[in-house]
């Protein structure tokens, strides 16, 4: 129902046809713009009209922030949200969600992409009281990648639309780790079938 525009900042809302609410995980509240949550359309028809498929209050199953309610300078008037995420796909720390598209974000910043191969895969430890995200990344060389930076670029990019995973980052109880491999060095080399990039171990 969404569509991105020329300036390819987020998916405009055509908000005469369709209404969208982003729902906290439990869809009691709604959350604020700029924070993560799960996407309820209900179908909007002028008086006498017709649809196919009459939404309300439905839930996608997907995830979503708003970006912006305001004029885009393409001239549209919608509002614009995130690429939307799978539900299915979706974790949670501290009530916050985060998806491996999120992660992927963070790892394929085009300056990590100087040292990294691309392939990663991250894990989740831990309980309510605290939990830890270690992200494995392996490099072209291990004992020539800017692990500095790449760890700047990917907290940046990851933290950057969810400021609930921020504020529990902050105050210690997510914390992230990294680790660095050579070629190969990763887990699921070592087991069949197809690699799992995101594993919650909680």
């Amino acid at each position: 129902m969404c569509g991105e525009c020329r300036m390819k900042s987020g998916l405009h809302v055509p908000e005469d046809l369709v209404h969208l609410d982003v729902y906290d995980p439990q869809l009691k509240d709604f959350v604020n713009d700029g924070e993560c949550g799960r996407i309820v359309l209900t179908t909007l028809l002028p008086e006498g009209g017709k649809t196919g498929n009459l939404l309300i209050n439905y839930d996608t199953d997907d995830t979503t922030t708003v970006v912006s309610r305001e004029k885009c300078s393409c001239g549209r008037t919608h509002m614009k949200i995130m690429n939307p995420q799978r539900e299915a796909e979706t974790v949670y720390v501290g009530g916050f969600p985060f998806n491996k598209v999120d992660v992927e974000q963070g790892v394929f910043q085009r300056d990590n992409m100087e040292y990294l191969t691309g392939e990663y895969e991250a894990f989740l430890y831990g309980d309510e009281e605290e939990t830890t995200l270690r992200l494995s990344m392996e490099c072209e060389n291990s004992q020539n990648c800017d692990v500095g930076s790449v760890e700047n670029n990917f907290l940046e990019t990851f933290l950057k639309f969810k400021p609930g995973l921020r504020q529990v980052h902050s105050d210690g109880t997510f914390n992230i780790i990294f680790n660095f491999t050579e070629p190969e060095g990763l887990e699921f080399y070592k087991i069949s079938g197809r690699p799992k990039r995101l594993v919650d171990r909680r």
